[in-house]
């Protein structure tokens, strides 16, 4: 089933279950693998993150605030099918768990979704002064687990949204602190 849900193989499956055994990150209980240690996990991965293969693009738009907003929650609006895009970063944050602010929006997506990006939110490309940017994945697979915070902000999942913050530089890693804090609680 995970294997499924995930799109990975039973042997990808396999290895992170050893893993995880191995690192005493996860214990076997008659209900089945449990995270024993998510905080260890999660401090493992942070430190260990490199952010997923994408072409980043920068782009530029005269829509701001409320008028941004409704127009990106348009586009990312997903109808029922798998997101196109979604917003990622700071961008995530500010929905999920708001903290660090800035002047960008982040958007990650694959190529249909930047084609509803550049139509939906008027952005035109840039070389400096950018305020938006846009991360083109290789493999969308990041984009089946989003959270839906408010009707049709797709945000990235808590966990790949604390990852980004973390590694974001500026006041990222204090805008992650402030997620986990807030939302990345795991039950005892």
């Amino acid at each position: 089933d995970l294997a499924q849900a995930a799109a990975v193989s039973l042997g990808h499956v396999s290895n992170v279950r050893v893993g995880l055994l191995d690192r005493e990150w996860a214990q076997v209980s008659e209900e089945g693998l449990f995270l024993s240690e998510p905080d260890a996990l999660l401090d493992e991965w942070r430190d260990a993150y490199e952010p997923p293969v994408s072409k980043r693009m920068a782009f530029y738009t005269t829509l701001h605030g409320s008028a941004f907003e409704d127009a990106a929650r348009q586009v990312l609006r997903s109808d029922g099918e798998a997101s196109l895009a979604a917003f990622a970063s700071f961008s995530a944050a500010h929905w999920l768990a708001p903290y660090g602010r800035t002047g960008t929006q982040y958007f990650y997506a694959h190529e249909a979704g930047l084609e509803r990006l550049q139509s939906g939110l008027k952005l035109s490309v840039s070389s400096k002064g950018e305020n938006v940017v846009v991360s083109i994945l290789k493999d969308p697979g990041l984009l089946r687990d989003t959270e839906e915070p408010a009707p049709g902000a797709i945000c990235t999942s808590l966990v790949q949204t604390y990852l980004d913050l973390a590694n974001a530089g500026e006041r990222g890693r204090e805008a992650a602190d402030h997620l986990r804090q807030e939302k990345l609680i795991w039950p005892q």
